[in-house]
């Protein structure tokens, strides 16, 4: 494990799990990093940052990266010169392997909309990273919403959440409107999530969803 990344977290390794080894402690732990370190560590981020993570579980050590980058249509019927109609969503997480960073699983959306009204984004605040089973092994949990429509409409929202090769989901669309006049919020789950074994992720992706699909 590099110096500089036991060094900040020992301190809480050792807290949660007493005098064990650092190797040995199951706990899930993880701390911000800024676009400086992603660049020291000769990671890659695809356009503007939304936002990083060092995390420590029992697999080992580990990187999240979270991004967007905007730019002009692909499509054929695109307009010249308009700079915002197409977003590209990612998040990866990345596994110290030796002396290099090598990525174990990537979330990735784009979103094309020529012509008409089109946006995407993250919900940074409600990207998440737990141990909810508690098996050591961290969960990371990624929501967006992206539009392509004419006039007032809701947004395609998804919550995904990881944990290794595994992979989870809740999706359906934002709620918009007030009163009577209210329209979306649909919401499907991935059939894997009814699992028994599965319910307490199901329970956080709809916790996640809850929070973030009423347009404001």
């Amino acid at each position: 494990m590099p110096i500089k990344f036991a060094v900040s977290l020992l301190p809480l390794c050792l807290l949660l799990c007493s005098a064990a080894p650092l190797p040995a402690c199951a706990a899930v732990e993880h701390a911000p990093v800024t676009a400086a370190f992603l660049k020291a560590e000769r990671i890659a981020v695809p356009g503007k940052l939304v936002k990083a993570a060092r995390i420590l579980d029992a697999g080992g050590e580990h990187i999240l990266v979270v991004s967007m980058r905007t730019g002009a249509s692909t499509a054929d019927n695109a307009t010249p010169g308009d700079d915002e109609e197409r977003y590209e969503l990612f998040a990866s997480l990345y596994a110290r392997k030796a002396n290099r960073w090598a990525r174990e699983w990537l979330i990735e959306e784009v979103n094309d909309c020529p012509i008409i009204d089109s946006s995407a984004n993250f919900f940074p605040k409600y990207i998440t990273i737990t141990d909810l089973d508690q098996n050591g092994i961290a969960e990371v949990t990624v929501p967006y919403k992206y539009f392509c429509n004419g006039g007032v409409d809701s947004s395609t929202l998804k919550v995904i959440m990881r944990q290794g090769a595994q992979k989870f989901a809740a999706r359906g669309q934002t709620l918009v409107g007030t009163g009577d006049r209210r329209f979306g919020g649909e919401l499907v789950f991935d059939p894997s999530l009814s699992r028994k074994e599965n319910a307490v992720f199901k329970a956080h992706l709809q916790f996640i969803r809850d929070k973030v699909y009423i347009e404001r």
